[in-house]
């Protein structure tokens, strides 16, 4: 939820009435339709006080013992499956196996204590309910993670699965919620005994006059191999000078107050990239950068179009004249002056982007209506990039919007796009934040991987089968809205959504993303930041958006915004949470599944998150990850952190790079680059805009295994001239131009 100051005294005091008489609709509508998740959350309150008392313990494992019920029982043993990198993995489910009393429980965590093991994190999710019924008790279905290491002999475990919890006694009873019965249904236990891969080496504080440091940029400014990074928000660049050595400069001249997204492209086809962002009188403007990798000077205003929320760039040469064109969509934020985006699930009702032509010399025409993009131009964007989706060697655009989705045009090679977003059907809508391309599947196609909000509480409320029938397409909307990420294989002419994509859907609240090969195994592996809130208890505002906001229609309103005031008070206070205290995602492809080992190589950090960029910073073989953190400690407080990770993996496979970079007249925005070797090819296509508030290098990595020979290296630039390179050496990269 947006921070926002609310209505004046003078504004209270006319629409206080109003106000009142929503508040009360919401209670009657509490009692009415809403009663079975009513009652869900006050079971909830003891699975909340469980996972809090957890987040402030320094004993965990005591802590964890401090919750009784009388037997928990254990599914049986289906599998034991050895995973790369000295990982196992045991599934359990089909039946119980064994059954514990609470002696049995207790010694078991006692003896972990002593064996010197140490629960470090948890995850709590109240994912299912069914009331009390005909003298039965109540059970709640919750999902669950604990995340336990041993220093010495190092030693790290996931344990994740559901459990059913049958409560002991009714609400009406003058004593505590107490667990009756524990049955855990499905359990999946993984384990490497080994030390983490990714250590912090480096990071950057906001400060309380400047918090922000989006947009994330990462690009070899001076084309000296080694990569800068962009810390927009903090008017500073990291000059790379090799060996992991990051050495801060002013990225301006002066400090400028800029919006939070931005593109470096080389738009005036010099050869030297730019920086195109907005400051705060809202209109995009041009930094021309030198051979320095600077920007100095004063900027170039590109257009007089004003923007609302500039969030989201991406550049590519839409009409094949040769020169970079822009696409700029906004954000807006939802509740603040009482307005809410309508509908939910297809919003159109925010600022409105631009598509800008580049005319050379540094002049820019807007061409939103004519090139087909005004239709939909008033979403709430978080990302968008320009991609040749299709293979036709033109920029096709994907834009990603909260309270949308995602949508998808084609273009015809001259700048006019089609808008071919109903070919996903009910996949499209969903709370979309950023996405990534790959070759997810390996069968060198492009494909795509859009993420956003996943939400237990929606799927709770579809299974009790509550929800308003005045607007029935919004409870209709809901199962799809709150599913979460979305992948799309490329298959003949269209995409379908993966078959294993469940595996892959439910990340939590997520925002930025990157598909690497971590491991250098020729996989492509993807991290996944998210954590959208995270309070002083994880009590969770999630019931209230779907009992509530998302049926409240319409544009600015003093009435509303006094009623989502005083409903979000402990959450703007970060009393409470929103998605909060949920541990990043490392998806590593299995054969053909993504299992999430984040935990195991040390980046399940449980701080929120938002941009991510992967990059092989001190050119070693290995790409490291740059995460952006968030923190909120009430209205008005919110601060930033980027993260700086190096990938330490001793055992990783065999490696090679390539090294793009702009010339005159000719940009890296769309090159395709592909590896063949003697087990086939891999290839890696490059964008701007992906991932969230962030930009990825024009350097290309790619894991080999245990293989040491590449047969050869392939750029298609996106004029579609070819550059080969015939037996190209393993383990370095090689710098490639026209």
């Amino acid at each position: 939820m947006a921070q926002t100051p609310g209505p004046t005294k003078e504004e209270f005091a006319q629409n206080r009435d109003e106000a009142i008489s929503l508040v009360e609709t919401r209670r009657k509508l509490d009692q009415l339709i809403w009663g079975p998740e009513v009652l869900a959350q006050q079971y909830e309150t003891r699975i909340v006080k469980l996972w809090d008392d957890l987040l402030k313990s320094q004993k965990k494992f005591e802590t964890l013992a401090n919750f009784t019920f009388s037997s928990l029982s254990i599914p049986k043993h289906q599998k034991s499956e050895p995973l790369q990198h000295r990982i196992a993995q045991y599934s359990f489910g089909d039946g119980v196996g064994q059954t514990w009393n609470t002696q049995r429980w207790l010694g078991f965590l006692a003896g972990a204590v002593k064996d010197g093991y140490v629960l470090e994190q948890t995850e709590w999710h109240h994912s299912g309910f069914t009331p009390p019924q005909n003298g039965e008790a109540a059970i709640s279905e919750v999902s669950f993670e604990l995340h336990i290491a041993r220093a010495e002999p190092a030693h790290r475990i996931v344990l994740k699965g559901l459990m059913d919890i049958t409560w002991l006694v009714s609400l009406n009873a003058d004593v505590d919620i107490q667990a009756d019965t524990i049955d855990v249904t499905k359990l999946t236990i993984l384990e490497r005994e080994q030390p983490p891969i990714f250590q912090e080496v480096f990071n950057v504080v906001g400060s309380e006059n400047s918090p922000l440091i989006h947009p994330l940029l990462v690009y070899d400014l001076d084309k000296d191999g080694l990569s800068e990074i962009v810390v927009g928000g903090q008017n500073t660049i990291l000059r790379n000078k090799g060996n992991g050595q990051l050495v801060a400069e002013k990225l301006f001249d002066k400090a400028r107050a800029m919006y939070d997204g931005a593109v470096i492209a080389d738009f005036t086809g010099d050869g030297q990239v730019d920086f195109v962002g907005v400051d705060s009188n809202g209109y995009p403007l041009l930094f021309q950068g030198n051979e320095k990798g600077e920007f100095k000077g004063e900027p170039t205003k590109m257009d007089d179009t004003r923007l609302g929320l500039p969030k989201t760039f991406t550049a590519g040469d839409v009409d094949g004249d040769g020169d970079l064109d822009i696409h700029i969509a906004n954000y807006k934020y939802a509740y603040r002056e009482g307005q809410m985006p309508s509908p939910y699930f297809d919003a159109n009702d925010g600022f409105p982007a631009v598509m800008l032509r580049n005319d050379g010399e540094g002049k820019f025409t807007d061409i939103t209506e004519s090139s087909g993009l005004a239709s939909k131009r008033n979403r709430r964007s978080y990302s968008s990039s320009f991609v040749d989706l299709d293979d036709d060697r033109d920029m096709d655009l994907i834009v990603v919007s909260d309270y949308a989705g995602f949508d998808v045009y084609t273009n015809d090679g001259k700048g006019n796009f089609t808008d071919i977003t109903d070919d996903f059907g009910l996949d499209r809508h969903f709370f979309g934040m950023g996405h990534t391309f790959d070759d997810f599947d390996g069968d060198g196609k492009l494909d795509f991987y859009v993420i956003g909000m996943s939400s237990t509480t929606a799927r709770r409320l579809q299974e009790l089968g509550v929800g308003r029938s005045d607007l029935k397409k919004h409870t209709e909307m809901r199962n799809a809205m709150g599913y979460g990420n979305r992948m799309f294989l490329r298959r003949g002419d269209g995409f379908e959504k993966a078959s294993f994509n469940d595996q892959v859907a439910r990340t939590g609240w997520s925002w930025g993303t990157s598909s690497f090969d971590f491991d250098n195994d020729g996989d492509k592996d993807i991290f996944v930041a998210n954590g959208h809130y995270s309070g002083e208890s994880t009590q969770d505002y999630c019931t209230t958006f779907w009992r509530h906001d998302i049926y409240e229609e319409g544009a600015e309103n003093v009435a509303r915004d006094i009623l989502f005031q005083s409903e979000s008070t402990d959450l703007r206070e970060a009393n409470i949470s929103w998605n909060g205290y949920e541990h990043k995602v490392l998806y590593l492809k299995h054969n053909n599944e993504y299992i999430n080992i984040a935990y195991l190589m040390g980046v399940a950090f449980e701080y929120d998150a938002r941009a991510v960029v992967t990059e092989d910073i001190d050119l070693d073989g290995r790409k490291d990850l740059l995460v952006v953190e968030h923190e909120a400690k009430g209205l008005d407080k919110t601060s930033y952190r980027l993260h700086v990770y190096r990938n330490v993996f001793s055992q990783a496979g065999n490696w090679i790079g390539v090294q793009l970079s702009d010339e005159k007249g000719l940009s890296t925005i769309g090159a395709t680059v592909e590896i063949t070797t003697a087990e086939g090819s891999q290839f890696n296509r490059l964008v701007t805009g992906d991932s969230f508030s962030s930009q990825h290098s024009s350097n290309v990595h790619f894991g080999l295994g245990k293989l040491n020979k590449v047969d050869q290296i392939k750029v298609t630039w996106a004029n579609g001239k070819e550059k080969v390179i015939s037996n190209p050496a393993a383990g370095q990269y090689h710098k490639i131009g026209r």
